[in-house]
């Protein structure tokens, strides 16, 4: 390279730096576009690579997170969910206490039957589905003295839709239901041993519900029964769950309960049933998703799917796992909760 040139100013030297040629500046942008080139191929790699790996996946709830998982033994449904559908599915649980729906205290989850197959039918659809946990009066409130309706949950658009929840007329005025996910369960009157409950006389009588179930007083008005008012807040008295209806029973609180036949209730030697109708009035089948009347997406992708399920190894398997994975919680044996098993 040439030495610099010198001027000659007086008595200072004054330096001028050798012009870069054109040679090295065209040096100087052939290796900026080369590294740029090298960049973008980078990016269009990884970018590549996760399209791959996400193609025909989908996220679905897992108990403590989400998990992502391609088609399932069951395959996916013809023309349902595709990698494009990006809208999170809220899906609501709020009983606890059985192997349908239970609160695993070792992990914090929620667990159950129930879970099994929202997992199941948010994968053969291919949507990305969260399970939720809130109070359930947050689906339907239901408060002695009031008519039952809504909750702010569901009504509010918390969440998509609520499982587990039955079919009854006051429900339908308000919300849609998909198909039932369990065989609907025998209703029936109980009272303490010993007692003389005289059917359909309910005079003088207090009557034990469990809150927020589709046997509720507004549906035993339709049995016409005899001094009974559901308005009487004296006379209806909500419990949580069936234990809660068996002790009152056994401790005299109440004298007759309406509630469900379950397991739950023959450890109680002291409590016996005393009348079953012939008709449930209170239900149209077993417990399905509630949700808005204007989810007709929802409706439409979990019927079908479900209805692809219920035909697969993979729904007996989960059918199965009521003994072996929730063996410990009380409720009913399979043939009493699956469809068809």
């Amino acid at each position: 390279m040439a030495s610099p040139q010198k001027l000659e100013n007086g008595d200072k030297t004054q330096i001028i730096p050798e012009e870069s040629t054109m040679d090295d500046k065209t040096s100087k942008f052939l290796l900026l576009g080369v590294v740029m080139a090298c960049l973008i191929s980078v990016i269009a790699l990884v970018l590549g690579i996760v399209g791959v790996a996400s193609n025909g996946t989908n996220t679905y709830y897992v108990n403590g997170g989400s998990s992502s998982g391609g088609s399932s033994s069951t395959g996916s449904l013809s023309g349902g969910g595709s990698g494009g559908d990006d809208k999170i599915w809220m899906l609501q649980i709020g009983h606890f206490g059985g192997n349908t729906q239970y609160l695993d205290e070792s992990t914090g989850t929620i667990r159950g039957y129930d879970v099994d197959v929202a997992n199941a039918v948010c994968q053969i659809a291919n949507k990305n589905c969260r399970i939720v946990w809130d109070l359930y009066e947050r689906c339907w409130d239901s408060q002695v003295g009031q008519r039952p309706r809504g909750g702010m949950g569901l009504m509010g658009g918390w969440y998509d839709g609520c499982i587990g929840w039955y079919n009854t007329l006051d429900r339908a005025r308000t919300f849609t239901f998909s198909k039932p996910l369990e065989r609907g369960y025998p209703i029936a009157f109980y009272q303490r041993r010993g007692g003389n409950f005289n059917w359909p006389d309910f005079s003088g009588l207090k009557i034990g519900f469990m809150d927020g179930w589709w046997i509720d007083e507004h549906c035993l008005e339709r049995y016409n029964p005899t001094g009974y008012s559901k308005d009487d807040t004296t006379q209806v008295i909500h419990y949580p769950d069936e234990d809660a209806v068996a002790m009152a029973l056994e401790s005299g609180e109440i004298q007759i309960a309406f509630v469900p036949v379950l397991s739950t209730i023959l450890k109680y030697t002291d409590v016996v049933k005393v009348y079953t109708p012939e008709e449930d009035k209170c239900a149209n089948g077993g417990p399905s998703v509630m949700m808005p009347r204007n989810q007709d997406a929802l409706l439409s992708w979990w019927n079908a799917a479900f209805d692809q399920l219920i035909t697969t190894s993979q729904y007996t398997e989960i059918c199965n796992n009521i003994r072996q994975e929730h063996g410990g919680q009380p409720g009913e044996d399979p043939a009493n909760i699956c469809i068809g098993y």
